[in-house]
């Protein structure tokens, strides 16, 4: 059976603090279903598409709900484009089956550890690609979890920008390294996500978790909003990052090049 995960990125604003990867995956049977349910709730409300930045801006596709004339949305404006926002979300509630998985990386940790030497060969200096691999692995492993058979795959779609072919080498270079879990993985390729309703869900869960963990460093307890679909919200925080770096450069016989515990 072949799963598909469609995946977006998100950040917070200056890209200083969070920087996620995340998504949902389901059979093609489940998504036919779920773009069936979207894109009426788009018609509903006269979109082309949905994208959570216009909404919470209320701009791009809904600045048509802006009747006061004024620079910046009123209040009332805003409680409209957040109701909108409420039914999707329902879309998503009303299909169980499209699971939710996310990563998210704090900055700070991950860029003063990615600087130290020899580091380098184990985090790649862009921290999304440390994101996208995680979430790639976690994708794989739930639904070998979840199905407990070996026969199905897991293709994946990001959407789509310049920087896609780089994103690509990423996945190309996490199936070198990762031989076991490359068995179960199908493909990637990019999508519009103005056309892709899968996509358009994607960027509601990866803003979602970066507006969590803007707000509080542990996600498994903060999870409010799509808790019914998501099956993982996981974090890159200091520990995680610093017991990953142990695990992987004593294997590759590498020292250690800072006394860990001694970040304050």
């Amino acid at each position: 059976m072949i799963y598909h995960s469609f995946l977006d990125d998100s950040k917070d604003k200056g890209m200083k603090r969070i920087m996620v990867s995340a998504g949902f995956c389901g059979t093609q049977e489940r998504w036919a279903a779920f773009r069936a349910d979207w894109r009426k709730k788009l018609k509903e409300h006269r979109l082309c598409y949905f994208k959570s930045s216009e909404c919470w801006h209320v701009n791009g596709q809904f600045a048509k709900l802006r009747k006061s004339g004024k620079s910046y949305p009123t209040t009332e404006e805003r409680a409209l484009a957040r109701k909108i926002r409420s039914e999707f979300l329902d879309v998503i509630r009303a299909h169980p089956f499209i699971r939710g998985i996310g990563v998210a990386v704090q900055l700070e940790h991950y860029r003063r550890y990615a600087a130290m030497p020899r580091v380098r060969e184990v985090l790649p200096e862009n921290p999304y690609k440390a994101a996208l691999s995680s979430v790639m692995f976690e994708t794989v492993g739930f639904i070998r979890m979840a199905c407990k058979w070996d026969t199905n795959m897991v293709a994946f779609v990001h959407d789509e920008s310049d920087d896609f072919p780089e994103l690509w080498r990423c996945y190309s270079g996490f199936k070198d390294l990762n031989k076991k879990t490359a068995k179960f993985i199908g493909g990637f390729q990019s999508m519009d996500d103005k056309k892709t309703p899968e996509l358009q869900a994607a960027d509601l869960i990866a803003n979602h978790a970066t507006y969590l963990a803007n707000k509080r460093l542990d996600l498994r307890d903060a999870v409010v909003e799509m808790r019914e679909n998501i099956s993982l919200l996981g974090i890159w925080d200091e520990e995680y990052i610093k017991s990953g770096l142990t695990r992987n450069l004593i294997k590759n016989g590498i020292p250690l090049p800072v006394e860990l515990g001694s970040s304050k």
